[in-house]
C-alpha cells in the first residue's frame, strides 16, 4: 500500500521552496494538519491556497479533502505529553508508516541482489555508517562476503576495484551526498548493482539504484534519529529474518555466535 507519508517523501526532491515547507509542515504535523482547513494551513507555512491545491494533485489526491482523509487515516493520537507518551507515540507512528514504505517488490529485489552478489560493500557516511556497520555484521556473520565502508577516501578506493557480480549497498537519508554519490557512480562505471537505503525520492542516487528501500523521513522524528532509527533497523531485522529462513545460513550465524561467546568467555577467565 502507497501511503501519503511515501508519496510525499518521493516527490519531495522535485518539489518547489513553497511545496517542500508545505511537505514539511504535512510530515511533523500529521493530526493537527488533519483537523485544519486550507486557508489555516496556508497561514501557518506561508504558502497561497492554490499552490496547496497543487500540492495535493502532486501527491495522489484530487483535492485537499482527499489530503485531509488520508492524513486523519495515517494519522492518530494518544493524547498524552510526557516525554514517553511522546516517544511511544512516535515509535508507533513510525511502526505504522514503515509498513507502506517498501514494497514487496522492492524488497524480494534487494534480497535478490544481496543473495547473488560476489561481493557486498555497504557505504555509509555519518550517522549512515552505522546502519552500514550493523548491516555488514549481520551478512557477515550468516556467511556473505561484505565489507562496510565508512571512510569517504576508502569508498573510492573500493569503487575503483568494483567488478562484475559486486554489489553496493548505500545508506543515504538525503541521496545527495556529493561523497558518497561520487563514489557509487564509480562502482556503477565498474559494473556494480546499487540498492539504496533512503528518505528522499527523485535523487541522484535513486536514480543510479537497482532498487530503493525507503527510510522514515527524517522530519518525522524532528531530526534527532541517527543513521539507526527504527525504520533503518526494520528494514536490516526485514533482510536478516529474510536470510535466516535458509538453514545453511542460520547454522553459519549461529557458528558466529559460538565463536564470539567462546571468545567472551577466554577473556573473562585469563
Amino acid at each position: 500500500m502507497v501511503t501519503l507519508l511515501k508519496e510525499i517523501q518521493s516527490r519531495y526532491s522535485s518539489l518547489s521552496e513553497k511545496e517542500r515547507s508545505l511537505a514539511d509542515y504535512l510530515l511533523a504535523s500529521p493530526i493537527e494538519a488533519s483537523q485544519s482547513n486550507i486557508k489555516d494551513i496556508a497561514a501557518k507555512t506561508d504558502i497561497s491556497v492554490a499552490t496547496i491545491t497543487r500540492f495535493c494533485k502532486k501527491v495522489s489526491c484530487r483535492n485537499f479533502v482527499e489530503l485531509k482523509i488520508k492524513l486523519a487515516r495515517e494519522a492518530y493520537q494518544d493524547g498524552k505529553e510526557n516525554v514517553d507518551s511522546q516517544l511511544k507515540l512516535q515509535y508507533e507512528d513510525i511502526l505504522h508508516d514503515i509498513q507502506g514504505l517498501s514494497g514487496q517488490r522492492a524488497l524480494e529485489e534487494a534480497m535478490q541482489l544481496i543473495k547473488t552478489a560476489k561481493n557486498i560493500y555497504i557505504y555509509g557516511l555519518g550517522s549512515s555508517g552505522l546502519a552500514a556497520q550493523e548491516l555488514n555484521y549481520r551478512l557477515s556473520r550468516m556467511g556473505f562476503a561484505s565489507e562496510a565502508v565508512t571512510d569517504p577516501h576508502l569508498m573510492i578506493i573500493r569503487s575503483a576495484l568494483f567488478q562484475e557480480g559486486d554489489l553496493l549497498l548505500a545508506f543515504s537519508r538525503s541521496g545527495q551526498t556529493r561523497d558518497l554519490l561520487h563514489s557509487v557512480m564509480e562502482a556503477k562505471n565498474n559494473g556494480a548493482k546499487v540498492v539504496s537505503f533512503t528518505a528522499y525520492g527523485d535523487t541522484p542516487l535513486t536514480k543510479l539504484s537497482e532498487a530503493v528501500l525507503w527510510t522514515i523521513h527524517p522530519i518525522r522524528t524532528g531530526y534527532i534519529s541517527t543513521g539507526l532509527d527504527l525504520s533503518v533497523l526494520y528494514l536490516i531485522d526485514r533482510i536478516s529474518l529474510f536470510f535466516l529462513q535458509d538453514k545453511k545460513r542460520q547454522e553459519t550465524y549461529q557458528k558466529t555466535v559460538t565463536a564470539i561467546s567462546s571468545e567472551a568467555y577466554i577473556e573473562n577467565n585469563r
